[in-house]
């Protein structure tokens, strides 16, 4: 076994620990905890074409992020150099994307993909996007993650819904986590509340 080989192995033992962990209480969407509410988005996409003519699935999800609670809230997302590329063993590169492509709301896009968006997943898709917000009281963030596909591979968020997770553990942060299927969720950030 070699030490590539080994250390997928530790990695993927590691990914799957965490999301089985029974002393951690997961939330999924429209379910609150201590204050935050995540509204999880349909899952969307469409085709893209690089400049070589390959052909990949792009499929994002747009997700709501709310403080319902009466303090502020520190808001820490990205994914790790590991988290946002795992193309050696899945084949696919997931990603946040920067504030300029996140739209205001939910919405469904009918008129395919903008030229700014073709630029990011064309130049900009391997550099990693990370996201730090205070949320003060009764504020909103609007989030979108994106997954890439060659088509010659399987997508893995095919059919399912991706979503973001909550999780408690035993410090005051509460772990997110981005469940792509059934059996691969990316730790992707964090909430902390702000003391005052």
């Amino acid at each position: 076994m070699t030490v590539k080989h080994l250390f997928r192995l530790v990695f993927l033992i590691c990914l799957y620990g965490c999301s089985g962990n029974a002393d951690n209480h997961v939330n999924r969407a429209g379910e609150k905890q201590s204050g935050l509410y995540i509204e999880n988005g349909p899952r969307q996409g469409m085709q893209y074409f690089d400049s070589s003519g390959a052909e990949y699935n792009y499929r994002y999800n747009t997700i709501t992020i709310w403080n319902d609670s009466t303090v502020s809230i520190q808001l820490e997302i990205g994914f790790s150099e590991m988290g946002m590329n795992l193309k050696d063993s899945i084949k696919s590169k997931f990603f946040l994307l920067p504030r300029h492509l996140t739209p205001n709301e939910q919405h469904f896009d009918t008129g395919g993909i903008s030229k700014e968006l073709k630029r990011f997943l064309a130049f900009e898709i391997d550099n990693p996007v990370h996201l730090s917000k205070v949320l003060n009281p009764r504020e909103k963030c609007v989030l979108t993650f994106g997954v890439l596909t060659d088509t010659k591979y399987p997508d893995p968020t095919t059919p399912y819904e991706t979503e973001l997770l909550t999780s408690r553990e035993k410090t005051s942060a509460i772990s997110l986590r981005l469940k792509i299927n059934d059996t691969l969720i990316i730790p992707c950030g964090q909430i902390l509340c702000i003391q005052k």
